[in-house]
């Protein structure tokens, strides 16, 4: 690719997909995003290995290098209490199965910093393959994004993000951070009832708490049908990117990779 260093360049790792996007700062008409699944008859190293290769690119020297990992499996920790040689015994506290190498990242304008997991074969391939790469975990992109959105109103913001056949749930009450979850969303009712369980846990008040959505709603038209008759105030994320988007790319980009174009 003819100078690389102009672009940046995302990549996005979920459970079962590989997208990357590329994007130029200060020319709000250049980007380009493209998604693939995972095939079965590779590993998933494998698979990620297969498509860095044959795409040919991505060992180029970009402006800019993230990968963002999109998992259920992260915690987050106040600065205060951070300790790095605590990193991976507080993460397998909470998560006790998981494999892989555990990763941190900064929700920016906080002090919260998130602890995830990656695998640690792809871990190491993209930290050689790559022009110096930071990895960051989707959680965290979308905290920084529904903090700013909701701070237009009072009372409670409960945000609700419907990505990869999972939904992240992160309240705020004001500016303070309340949860952040992500679970399955593959039946309408599971994730119904985890949104109304964390909506009544954390006492949201139907007169002026308010429910956002964002994401993929149209798959989910039978979660979001059923959500607007348990909550009053409910209404849909409208981001501005700045780069030129046509409609169904607004539609069907993760709006984590949204987030990233608004700053």
């Amino acid at each position: 690719m003819a100078y690389s260093e102009r672009y940046n360049l995302s990549i996005r790792l979920s459970p079962n997909g590989f997208s990357f996007s590329i994007s130029c700062p200060g020319d709000s008409s250049i980007f380009h995003c493209q998604e693939t699944g995972l095939g079965g008859k590779l590993s998933y190293s494998d698979n990620i290995k297969k498509l860095i290769f044959d795409l040919g690119f991505f060992s180029h020297a970009f402006n800019q290098v993230r990968v963002t990992i999109v998992s259920p499996f992260y915690t987050l920790i106040p600065d205060a209490y951070f300790e790095k040689k605590r990193m991976e015994e507080i993460f397998r506290f909470n998560f006790h199965d998981t494999k892989g190498i555990i990763l941190t990242d900064t929700i920016p304008d906080s002090t919260l910093k998130t602890i995830f997991n990656m695998d640690e074969e792809v871990h190491s391939f993209l930290s050689r393959s790559l022009w110096n790469p930071t990895f960051q975990h989707h959680s965290s992109i979308l905290t920084y994004l529904f903090r700013s959105y909701g701070n237009n109103g009072s009372g409670k913001c409960c945000f609700v993000d419907f990505h990869d056949k999972y939904v992240t749930i992160i309240c705020f009450s004001g500016n303070k951070l309340l949860s952040t979850n992500t679970f399955l969303a593959i039946d309408p009712h599971d994730a119904t009832y985890f949104i109304a369980s964390i909506w009544e846990k954390l006492n949201f008040d139907q007169s002026m708490d308010r429910l956002f959505l964002s994401g993929e709603i149209q798959s989910q038209k039978t979660t979001v049908d059923l959500l607007r008759k348990l909550i009053r105030k409910m209404e849909l994320i409208e981001l501005n990117p700045r780069v030129i988007l046509t409609e169904e790319q607004k539609k069907i980009l993760p709006t984590d990779i949204l987030a990233a174009l608004c700053v």
